[in-house]
């Protein structure tokens, strides 16, 4: 009798293993050995810690489950959320033929040691786009006319008519608000932009300003988005163990009184010199949902100002994101069998070629049974 296709499905606190063996149950239908693993602790906050460890630190920083890899030994497929894969965990299973992600960010994953082993990575498109890019418009309209504070001094007692920015609140149609990074969440920023007639400039070194302009923004380079954007979004990747994006060189270049918005990565912003130019002016204001310890230390130094509006990390909470994931994820396969997009696939190389094409045999011939 031929083996069944296994493939092992990682969940965690938010998306569980019970969820990811259901939204799989169609491989279950048409024959594979669908089996669901959990990683991680139990409570949302202590997997935002780890989250952070690994987006920080890279996929070895924390070890994978007790018991995961025994499972993985017959399988041809594993997919994870935030689940590490460690090149060593790869080299230890070498028969897989590709490793999927339930993110866009595939930070917990050794792409680079998954490339020299052959194994294709493959991660998901659009899973946060919509939710992320309302959210970021959203944080700007919040600090900038003081939506959050004012909520907060009302509950308690207050009736507040003087902030931080009073006498220089603008409206969103007076701005130029530069996007760093222009992928799929950043292009959603730019056309919810659109809508309030504000000039938007884009700075992604991997787009053609074609794709900029096609977007319905203006290219621009590092050193003009800095010195023009009187808000700047952050929707750049931030690989581990980089430096930061900003850190107290650049925001000494962006324009004076202007607007930092971060709703992708903490490691992009050097908390403590955004912290030093809140206070000394350089900038008016500052909106994050992504800090360098959540929750946020008691000492913290954002903690003690009046011109940061904070959020714990749900830009991406939504009801669709839950739902939605693990069906991007397929969907995006899809595209890449077909050869229609295969910007999924982020470590293309012959050797991982030989291993998409066994599975997507696998994968049609069980699309022809259900």
């Amino acid at each position: 009798m031929d083996k069944k296709p296994k493939i092992v499905v990682v969940g965690d606190a938010l998306l569980t293993p019970e969820f990811l063996a259901e939204s799989f149950s169609s491989f279950a239908a048409a024959g594979w050995d669908v089996v669901p693993f959990r990683f991680g602790p139990p409570t949302l906050h202590e997997l935002d810690e780890q989250l952070l460890v690994l987006e920080r630190e890279g996929p070895d920083a924390i070890p994978a489950p007790e018991g995961l890899e025994p499972l993985l030994a017959d399988a041809e497929l594993l997919v994870v959320h935030i689940c590490p894969v460690s090149s060593s965990l790869l080299e230890r299973n070498p028969q897989l033929l590709a490793v999927g992600v339930l993110r866009g960010g595939y930070e917990n994953v050794d792409a680079a040691g998954a490339e020299k082993l052959g194994i294709p990575v493959v991660h998901t498109l659009g899973r946060t786009s919509e939710a992320v890019s309302d959210f970021t418009v959203g944080m700007m309209l919040a600090e900038m006319r003081n939506i959050a504070r004012c909520h907060a001094d009302i509950r308690a007692g207050g009736w507040p008519k003087e902030f931080p920015n009073t006498g220089r609140i603008p409206e969103m149609r007076e701005l130029t608000v530069g996007i760093a990074g222009f992928g799929e969440i950043g292009r959603l920023v730019a056309k919810k932009l659109g809508g309030f007639g504000c000039r938007v400039l884009a700075y992604d070194p991997y787009v053609p300003d074609d794709a900029v302009r096609g977007a319905g923004a203006e290219p621009a380079d590092w050193e003009t988005l800095l010195a023009e954007s009187d808000v700047l979004t952050l929707h750049s990747r931030h690989s581990a163990g980089s430096p930061p994006l900003l850190g107290e060189a650049e925001f000494a270049r962006m324009k004076a009184g202007s607007y930092l918005i971060n709703t992708a990565r903490a490691g992009l912003v050097d908390m403590a010199a955004l912290a030093a130019a809140l206070r000394s002016g350089r900038l008016s204001g500052a909106a994050l949902d992504v800090f360098d310890a959540e929750p946020l230390t008691p000492d913290h130094p954002l903690r003690g100002l009046d011109n940061v509006t904070m959020t714990s990390h749900i830009a991406f909470d939504t009801e669709a994101f839950y739902k939605r994931s693990p069906v991007l994820w397929r969907e995006g396969m899809d595209r890449l069998f077909e050869g229609s997009d295969r910007r999924v696939w982020i470590n293309k190389t012959p050797l991982a070629d030989e291993r998409i094409e066994k599975l997507k045999a696998l994968w049609q011939a069980a699309a022809a049974k259900v």
